[in-house]
């Protein structure tokens, strides 16, 4: 299969660039579809559009872009490697171009339904994404909230990532020279097997003991383990999860130590297999902030989702 003829670069021999004005744009939903459900019958389904009309749209798809993107293995479909990569890709084109056409002088919060994307831990979306959510519920019932897990791409990136996105939320430390507003400040615990609590956690068991920490490029927790590498104690990592709310399965039945907020220490407790502890050198705290791109300053819509999150977040200051 070849694809589809690209433009030209006026001025530029031997480069070419897509025009917008060439390409059926319609065909950006049907892509997401395809790549997310890796099936044409269920991409039909959640469309509401005839299998035939979207295996139609699936070879204009193949044709364009040179390649198969599903490829049959056994009885069902896998994405290629170009499939792969465009579903990230697609995904965010989607959400931008929605965000395009659903952009208004007014923003009228009881007729939209807008989808909003916030990138945030698992941490994050619990202790205040869901509060965000119920606030949303009530202000714009077809409005719609995308919560994603942070990724280090989106921090490295920024501030050009923060285009795509609503916001990000974030503790103070990694981002500058970008809007933001400030959330909720959490502090620092060491979570603990049950059974190892008995013992004191001293300086030198810190340096002693293994750990489980969250994330491994910049948005690990550096200002917690800065303290420790001040005092000349430097963590032997043993495991790394992408998530907070899987750190006591990480702890319980070991000797591991792992620095948690203390917002998720009740319900951690609860298990009754783990514990948190004091830590035996102050640590700073956690000052989350909601970060936003210059590009959805004067945007109706964002500037509304803007005022939710800053009143979620007062309302949790005072509570």
């Amino acid at each position: 299969m070849t694809k589809e003829p690209e433009a030209e670069t006026a001025g530029e021999p031997g480069r070419t660039t897509l025009q917008l004005s060439s390409v059926d744009l319609n065909l950006i939903v049907p892509l997401q579809m395809l790549l997310e459900e890796r099936s044409v019958s269920r991409a039909a389904d959640r469309m509401f559009m005839s299998q035939p009309a979207l295996s139609a749209a699936l070879s204009r798809l193949r044709r364009h872009f040179g390649d198969e993107l599903l490829v049959r293995s056994g009885n069902r479909y896998v994405l290629s490697p170009l499939g792969v990569e465009l579903l990230e890709t697609v995904t965010q084109a989607s959400s931008a171009l929605s965000r395009v056409f659903s952009a208004q002088a007014e923003f009228r919060p009881k007729e939209s339904s807008r989808e909003f994307r916030l990138v945030c831990s698992d941490y994050v979306a619990s202790v205040f994404g869901a509060t965000l959510a119920r606030q949303l519920s009530a202000a714009a019932p077809d409005v719609m909230l995308r919560m994603e897990h942070v990724q280090d791409a989106v921090v490295d990136e920024a501030p050009d990532s923060l285009r795509d996105i609503d916001g990000l939320i974030l503790p103070h430390g990694y981002l500058e020279h970008v809007e933001f507003i400030d959330l909720f400040t959490d502090r620092w615990r060491c979570l603990v097997a049950a059974g190892a609590a008995d013992t004191p956690l001293t300086i030198e068991e810190l340096g002693a003991r293994p750990w489980a920490t969250t994330y491994s490029g910049r948005t690990a927790i550096v200002a917690a383990t800065r303290e420790l590498h001040v005092l000349g104690v430097y963590p032997r990592t043993q495991v790394t999860t992408r998530s907070f709310l899987t750190l006591p399965d990480m702890v319980a039945g070991t000797d591991r130590v792992a620095f948690v907020p203390v917002s998720l220490v009740e319900r951690f407790e609860l298990r009754g297999d783990v514990v948190a502890v004091d830590c035996p050198i102050p640590i700073p705290g956690i000052k989350q902030a909601f970060w936003w791109s210059p590009a959805h300053e004067h945007d109706a819509g964002h500037r509304w989702f803007r005022n939710q999150v800053a009143a979620v977040a007062e309302r949790i200051s005072q509570a």
